[in-house]
């Protein structure tokens, strides 16, 4: 149907008439939309503003309102992280991990998740509790694994993320002693989080 035909089929001044309008004068501008960043976004973070410095290297990224640039999102991020937003230190971690904008390196994703996880961040406390499952970046130790998937499956805020978490653990479980499993939940009663200095 045209537009036209859909103008047409309403009395002037009908209220459905600008509605129809409207929505397509919006639909036709959503990939222009897409292309934006959210105003002042830029400034926030050339402030120093560290939520907007992790916002915009998520969007660099991701490709979203900016062409996609690792090493741009890798630089944002790392303003953060060095603030101490624990979100851009989980997602620095990554960058390292997935060897995105910076050198493959897992032990300097394990010391960025670390940092989030003391913090009680639940995505790095599970990306920590992998690496401590499987000695990517750090040594092996069931124990340490173990409490770092629980702390995550505590803080995690939706089912499926939960679900995942406790699979994980559940999956390690399976792999550790019975002293090594009472280590890791004594592990995980005696824990507290940290604030960055």
């Amino acid at each position: 149907m045209s537009l036209w035909r859909v103008h047409s089929s309403h009395a002037p001044g009908d209220p459905g008439r600008l509605a129809v309008t409207l929505g397509v004068v919006l639909l036709g501008t959503l990939p222009l939309l897409a292309e934006q960043l959210p105003p002042g976004l830029r400034e926030q973070a050339e402030r120093g503003d560290a939520v907007a410095q992790t916002e915009l290297g998520s969007r660099y990224y991701a490709g979203r309102g900016v062409p996609p640039d690792d090493t741009e999102a890798a630089r944002w991020i790392r303003m953060a992280a060095e603030q101490g937003h624990a979100p851009a230190q989980y997602d620095l971690g990554l960058l390292y991990f997935r060897s995105r904008g910076v050198r493959g390196d897992d032990a300097e994703a394990a010391t960025w998740y670390r940092r989030a996880a003391e913090q009680g961040y639940a995505p790095a406390q599970g990306g920590l509790g992998y690496m401590f499952a499987y000695g990517a970046g750090v040594d092996e130790n069931h124990a340490l694994a173990y409490m770092w998937l629980e702390l995550a499956l505590t803080g995690a805020t939706d089912d499926f993320t939960r679900r995942l978490y406790a699979q994980q653990r559940d999956e390690l479980a399976g792999r550790m002693s019975p002293e090594q499993i009472v280590e890791g939940k004594r592990l995980t009663r005696e824990w507290k989080p940290r604030a960055e200095p």
